[in-house]
C-alpha cells in the first residue's frame, strides 16, 4: 500500500509538471512579443483651422521614436535616425495610447504613451548594419572627485561643483541613475590620505557602504586651463576604464561644467551599452539546469528568461522528479550571460555542458 502511494504521488508530480511544460511550451514562443514601451511623450500643436490631429500623432512618433533610438544607440551613430523616414516609424509601432488631452489657450496638449513592437525593431536596425544594446536602466553610485594639481587641493562634495550639477538634469533617454554619496569626515580622510595615488587607489572602503553592483569612480584633475577626466567604471563583474581632457578656463563657468558632465554621461552611457548589445544574428544555444522540486526558483528563473532581451528563446527541453533543463537560445557571448546572471544573483557553474544553476 505504501509502495502504491508513492509511485501515486511520483505520477501526479510528473503530470504537473508536465503541464508546467505544455504551458511554457506555448507560452515561450511569444518570448519576444513583448514591447518596448516609452511613455508621457508630451505634444503641444497650435489648435486653429489648420489643426490635423493626425500630424500630432505622427510627431508623437517621432518623439518616441526618438527617445528609444537614443536608449538603444551608441552615441556615435544617433545621427543616423535622421535617415530613418516616418513610414519606417510607423511600421514598427504595435500600439499607442493618447492620455490626458487638452484644449488651452488655443493649444492641443496630450501626453502619448506608444509601444514598438521588440522584434521588429530589433531586426529592423540590425539590418542597417545597427547593432542595439538592451535598453535596461540600472542604479549606479558615483564618486566624484576633484583635485586641483597645481596646489595638490582636494574639493570635497559641497566644494566640487561637478557634484553639485550631476544630477540637476537628466535626458528622457539615459539608462543609468545615478547616486551620490553623502558628506562624510571618514570618507574625506581616506581620499586625502591617498592623494597623491588617487588613480591607483581602489577605494572599496567608501564603496562598499552603499551596497550596490556597479560603481564609477570618478577623477577629474584640474590643471590651468584643462582637466583631465579619468574614470574607473565597474558594471557588475565588469571593469573598464576611461580618460578624456577637456578645455576649461573657469572652473565656475556652470554651462561649460553642464556640457562636460552630458559629454561624461555619455561616455558612461556608451560604455553600459557596449556591453549589452543584442545581435540577433548570432544565436548560440545555451542549456541550464535547475532543481526540479524548488518551483519560487523555477518561477525566478523564468521570470529572468522572460524579461533578458539577449535571450530570443527559450524551452523545457527535459524535465523529471529531479531537474529541469533549459534551452534558451542567447544573442551574444556566453561570459555575458554569466555576467548578466550574476547581476540577477544566480550562482552559475558552466564547467560542463548543462550549466548547473543556483
Amino acid at each position: 500500500m505504501q509502495l502504491f502511494k508513492k509511485k501515486k504521488y511520483t505520477y501526479l508530480y510528473i503530470f504537473s509538471l508536465a503541464l508546467v511544460f505544455f504551458f511554457n511550451e506555448f507560452s515561450t514562443n511569444n518570448v519576444f512579443s513583448k514591447n518596448y514601451n516609452v511613455s508621457d511623450i508630451k505634444v503641444e500643436e497650435i489648435y486653429d483651422l489648420n489643426f490635423d490631429k493626425s500630424k500630432v500623432v505622427d510627431k508623437a512618433f517621432d518623439k518616441a521614436f526618438k527617445i528609444l533610438f537614443y536608449r538603444l544607440i551608441e552615441n556615435k551613430d544617433k545621427s543616423k535616425i535622421n535617415i530613418i523616414s516616418l513610414k519606417d516609424k510607423k511600421s514598427l509601432i504595435e500600439n499607442f495610447s493618447i492620455n490626458n488631452e487638452i484644449f488651452i489657450d488655443n493649444k492641443y496638449i496630450a501626453l502619448f504613451d506608444v509601444q514598438f513592437n521588440k522584434r521588429k525593431i530589433l531586426n529592423y536596425l540590425n539590418n542597417k548594419d545597427l547593432i542595439p544594446s538592451s535598453p535596461k536602466e540600472i542604479e549606479v553610485f558615483l564618486l566624484p572627485i576633484l583635485i586641483d594639481t597645481s596646489s595638490n587641493e582636494l574639493y570635497y562634495l559641497n566644494q566640487n561643483i561637478f557634484y553639485e550639477n550631476w544630477n540637476r538634469k537628466k535626458k528622457n533617454y539615459h539608462l543609468i541613475k545615478y547616486v551620490l554619496p553623502n558628506e562624510d569626515i571618514e570618507d574625506y580622510n581616506i581620499i586625502k590620505k591617498n592623494i597623491n595615488n588617487i588613480e591607483n587607489y581602489n577605494f572599496k572602503e567608501i564603496t562598499k557602504k552603499y551596497n550596490l553592483k556597479h560603481e564609477l569612480i570618478l577623477i577629474i584633475l584640474k590643471s590651468n586651463t584643462q582637466i583631465r577626466v579619468f574614470s574607473k567604471i565597474k558594471f557588475g563583474k565588469k571593469g573598464l576604464l576611461s580618460n578624456n581632457i577637456y578645455n576649461l578656463d573657469d572652473i565656475k563657468n556652470e554651462e561649460e561644467i553642464n556640457k562636460i558632465i552630458y559629454d561624461i554621461k555619455n561616455t558612461y552611457e556608451d560604455k553600459w551599452k557596449s556591453i549589452n548589445k543584442i545581435n540577433t544574428s548570432l544565436e548560440l544555444p545555451i542549456r541550464l539546469s535547475i532543481k526540479a522540486n524548488n518551483t519560487k526558483f523555477s518561477e525566478k528563473l523564468e521570470n529572468f528568461l522572460f524579461s533578458t532581451d539577449l535571450i530570443s528563446d527559450f524551452t523545457i527541453e527535459m524535465f523529471n522528479n529531479n531537474e529541469i533543463i533549459y534551452k534558451i537560445i542567447f544573442n551574444g557571448n556566453p561570459n555575458k550571460l554569466l555576467d548578466i546572471m550574476y547581476l540577477y544573483d544566480f550562482k552559475v557553474d558552466s564547467s560542463k555542458e548543462v550549466w548547473d544553476v543556483k
